[in-house]
């Protein structure tokens, strides 16, 4: 079976769903089909995103937030939420897309206070949290 394309979705595309979609790339190789969008897009990528993200050797320093009007087509086959804030919006896209959807919420490691460290431990969580997500739904997939 071919792995399906997605589309993550958060509130800001600044953290979790840039994660999602590089996680998803680097789990199924570069020639699958993830992309990620905001619903009110952030003006730049979050540092300590792009940090904890080099961490697993993938450089998202240039990575730019987009809105979810900004996808384009083709409509992704999966379309993944992954902030509550973001359920219902994602939601009514995949139903007018024909897409699977699907609500992961992740909490948003920006939420977490403290020093550099702490906030980059809660990053780091985050994007281990995504990266458990997307193998389970691999192992799932592989055992059906």
């Amino acid at each position: 079976m071919t792995t399906p394309s997605v589309l993550f979705v958060c509130g800001r595309n600044a953290i979790r769903s840039p994660m999602g979609e590089a996680l998803w790339r680097k789990r199924f190789g570069d020639d699958v089909s993830a992309r990620s969008c905001g619903v009110i897009p952030a003006a730049f990528a979050d540092p300590f995103m792009v940090a904890v993200m080099l961490e697993e050797g993938i450089d998202l320093e240039d990575f730019s937030p987009i809105a979810l009007n900004g996808v384009g087509e083709p409509a992704a086959d999966i379309v993944v939420s992954l902030s509550t804030a973001a359920d219902r919006t994602a939601r009514d896209y995949a139903a007018r897309t024909g897409a699977e959807f699907q609500a992961w919420p992740i909490p948003d490691p920006s939420e977490t206070g403290g020093n550099r460290d702490m906030r980059l431990a809660a990053y780091r969580e985050t994007r281990d949290a995504i990266a458990a997500r997307i193998a389970q739904w691999d192992a799932s997939l592989k055992s059906a």
